[in-house]
């Protein structure tokens, strides 16, 4: 951290302190929000000529007081949190490295009305499968200058039909999404759709939310399979065959609408396929 940056946390740190205590207002949301895009700002390092890596794990400490309110939040204030730091990194050309995680935990020695915001870099690293060593197999021991003894083969025995093969068992459907003539496959548990860089798949619609909705796939008896659409609590909603809705069961040939993008679900006889290794 360069010079100027201490001394302006210094700084920003004695300020807040003095007017915690002086005021004792409570930490609001919003302020929360400026400090996190404060702390990209600062520790933003050069990726190339027009791009920028920041932290992507980020710990609020809070005095007991702000910690019980906010807390109570729950994975919502997370949400929209995150979101307020992606539409920043957006307009900043930044890029993240990893997944954006926001933890708030307490610490008893913070009044009220102050907090602090620590970043870190989270990588996941893919693991190399273990090593599994093949026994040792030694040969068998053969004295010198002794006569190898053969043993003869069996008799032949009667010739016996292999059993009959059982057919294959069938697998789910395969369900497909068909976006203007292309489709794409929708594989167990379900994708999400949106437009921010987190959804499963991608969909460039300024009418379309960053999580706009969910296709959830659930096994229905034996072979059988529910597809079911979720909004989630998107700006403009979900039309499902032409209705608006906020849940509603898909089958062959239904409708869904988001933003100006509509998509056909089609259902395949064949086997479910593997997870595509790349997004829409």
């Amino acid at each position: 951290m360069r010079p100027l940056q201490r001394f302006e946390r210094r700084l920003e740190g004695i300020v807040s302190g003095v007017f915690a205590r002086a005021f004792k207002g409570d930490v609001e949301p919003i302020e929360l929000a400026a400090a996190l895009k404060r702390e990209i700002d600062n520790t933003a390092r050069i990726l190339s000529r027009d791009r920028r890596l920041v932290p992507n794990h980020f710990t609020i400490e809070l005095g007991p007081d702000d910690f019980e309110r906010l807390n109570a939040y729950g994975r919502t204030l997370n949400h929209e949190l995150a979101n307020e730091l992606r539409d920043h990194a957006d307009i900043q050309r930044y890029t993240f490295s990893g997944p954006i995680d926001i933890e708030l935990v307490q610490q008893d020695d913070l009044p009220t009305g102050k907090f602090r915001v620590v970043s870190a870099t989270v990588g996941t690293p893919q693991r190399r499968p273990p090593y599994e060593p093949q026994p040792y197999q030694q040969e068998p021991y053969v004295p010198p200058n002794e006569p190898v003894v053969q043993t003869p083969p069996p008799p032949a025995q009667q010739f016996q039909q292999p059993p009959p093969q059982q057919a294959p068992r069938r697998g789910h459907p395969q369900v497909m999404l068909e976006v203007n003539g292309r489709r794409r496959p929708v594989n167990p548990p379900g994708v999400v759709l949106g437009r921010g860089t987190d959804a499963d798949i991608q969909i460039n619609d300024p009418g379309v939310s960053r999580r706009h909705a969910e296709i959830r796939l659930m096994p229905e008896g034996p072979g059988g399979i529910r597809v079911v659409m979720v909004d989630l609590g998107s700006t403009n909603g979900t039309l499902v065959n032409g209705r608006r809705t906020t849940e509603a069961e898909l089958v062959d040939g239904s409708t869904v609408r988001i933003g100006n993008t509509t998509m056909t679900l089609r259902l395949a006889d064949e086997p479910m396929a593997q997870p595509p290794s790349s997004g829409w």
